[in-house]
């Protein structure tokens, strides 16, 4: 049977403990009720989805878990990670439960303090990766309904790209997509004397086939069996495409084919003439 010695008792559901020399941060309904430090919990079937890992957190990162985060939202974080586990169905990152701590509780104590959260780079998220938002989403509805603050849309964003990053993931991807994609937009905008409509099916068409882009570069080749006709009779947007592609050689250095060129003209001329 497993034991866990008790280190700590953070609240009654939320309690510090160690393991053949290891730490480790158990969740589970009353799971600290009625114990104290050196105590053994055996009942592993109140531990809520497994624990925590604290193996690979020194001490001084562990001490300001402990004395700076309100347990409550360790308990809350080990809900949205259990529904991260059960919606994607796959392996989560074990650095993806402490690195959401981390982001939650930050988050939180720049609200009470007032300090407002801004996302340049929200709906680009929102399209580049629905499933993350989503599931970004209940996980803010989450929070909301059981700390009793007001967590504004712009988080949701932030949350996705942890959500990204669970899955082995790197969140860092996801946050410079958004950015690259915000950028071209705007300088689309400009290009092309245009508002865009981030509603619209065209708009969310050329988005998506950013981040296709984005993704193929890295694996495989797409031929454009139309180049040399777009490159005849839509010539302005070509060459805004081409501009794109240089824009994500410099900041991504990620070069864009001549072929996928073609096919970002494409969407430039259908937001150009919708």
């Amino acid at each position: 049977m497993e034991k866990y010695q008790i280190l700590k008792i953070l609240s009654n559901n939320v309690v510090l403990v160690e393991k053949h020399s290891k730490d480790y941060i158990l969740v589970g309904k009353g799971i600290g009720f009625g114990k104290k430090k050196g105590q053994s919990i055996n009942n592993t079937q109140a531990i809520e989805n497994a624990f925590i890992s604290l193996e690979a957190v020194d001490s001084g990162e562990l001490n300001d878990i402990i004395s700076n985060v309100d347990p409550k939202i360790i308990e809350l974080t080990q809900k949205i990670v259990s529904m991260v586990a059960n919606e994607t169905n796959k392996e989560l990152n074990p650095h993806f439960h402490l690195g959401l701590i981390d982001h939650i509780n930050f988050a939180i104590k720049r609200l009470k303090e007032g300090i407002e959260i801004v996302n340049p780079f929200l709906s680009e998220t929102k399209l580049l990766y629905p499933m993350e938002y989503d599931l970004a989403k209940r996980s803010v509805k989450l929070l909301k309904e059981n700390l009793n603050i007001d967590i504004p849309e712009a988080e949701i964003g932030f949350i996705a790209f942890h959500i990204y990053g669970a899955n082995n993931k790197s969140k860092n991807d996801a946050l410079e997509n958004s950015k690259i994609i915000n950028k071209i937009i705007h300088f689309v905008e400009i290009k092309l004397n245009l508002n865009l409509d981030e509603n619209s099916l065209d708009y969310t068409r050329f988005v998506t086939h950013l981040r296709g882009i984005l993704d193929r570069s890295k694996k495989k080749y797409i031929e454009n069996i139309f180049l040399k006709q777009i490159k005849k009779d839509i010539i302005y947007e070509y060459k805004i495409a081409y501009d794109i592609s240089e824009i994500i050689k410099k900041d991504l250095n990620i070069k864009i084919t001549e072929d996928e060129i073609g096919f970002i003209a494409i969407h430039l001329y259908k937001l150009n003439n919708s």
